[in-house]
């Protein structure tokens, strides 16, 4: 099946990525982050490089959400490498750039708190379903995403996340959250809720599995509220209008 390709027109701005080649994410040379900014990291990982580079540069507070067991394992993993710097305590499947990327980075690391839940439109227990392939990582709420396995995990949309930790704003919001990220976006909106940046990668469309053309509709509704500032293979860079 051929996949739709909306046309996507992007604002020249100055842009350098942070993280690993594959964690990665281009945001503004002069974005406006500082100590007292809130950011959300949905989808973890066994990669936070991004995450790591922005509490070196801006030293503001990271609350990463991913409910995968591997996920927060890596999270305490990498409080220990900060300790002692010795990357052999790192297990998973891990990037080769990976270490290189967060050596030497000055980490508070009161800065981060892990939620461990999974991001989704209301409050819910779902099914997770399991990679195909046991060595990657990524796990999905979406059905027919990954394989037939699954955990089931608690979830929540992003307003109520806002409330249960006493935030009124949030001014960066990452999705990497294969597929889930239609359904986070929509409600999102529904509850008037516009972080200054928004980073998604939309796999919903990477894995050809938005057979109903969700992501080109959810673009089409995004445009209303904000600008794209890079296009790096669908894993989009907006800032608010």
């Amino acid at each position: 099946m051929r996949r739709h390709r909306q046309t996507i027109k992007t604002i020249k701005n100055a842009l350098t990525k942070l993280g690993t080649n594959y964690g990665g994410w281009y945001i503004p040379d002069n974005i406006k982050l500082d100590e007292d900014s809130i950011i959300y990291s949905a989808g973890v990982g066994e990669d936070i490089s991004f995450d790591l580079k922005l509490i070196d540069k801006y030293t503001s507070q990271i609350f990463l959400i991913d409910p995968t067991e591997r996920s927060l394992k890596h999270y305490k993993e990498i409080k220990e490498y900060y300790k002692d710097n010795n990357p052999t305590i790192f297990t998973g499947d891990i990037q080769k750039d990976y270490h290189d990327c967060i050596k030497n980075l000055n980490i508070d690391l009161d800065k981060i708190e892990y939620l461990n839940i999974g991001l989704w439109d209301k409050k819910d227990k779902l099914k997770f379903f399991k990679p195909v392939n046991q060595k990657y990582v990524s796990h999905s709420l979406i059905e027919g995403m990954t394989s037939e396995n699954y955990d089931i995990v608690e979830v929540d949309n992003v307003k109520n996340i806002m409330v249960n930790n006493n935030h009124d704003y949030i001014d960066l919001l990452k999705l990497d959250i294969e597929g889930a990220e239609i359904k986070v976006i929509n409600q999102m909106l529904d509850d008037h809720i516009y972080p200054t940046y928004l980073l998604v990668e939309f796999d919903l469309f990477l894995q050809n599995k938005d057979k109903n053309k969700e992501t080109y509709k959810i673009l089409e509704r995004l445009k209303q509220y904000y600008e794209i500032l890079k296009n790096d293979n669908y894993n989009i860079t907006f800032k608010r209008k």
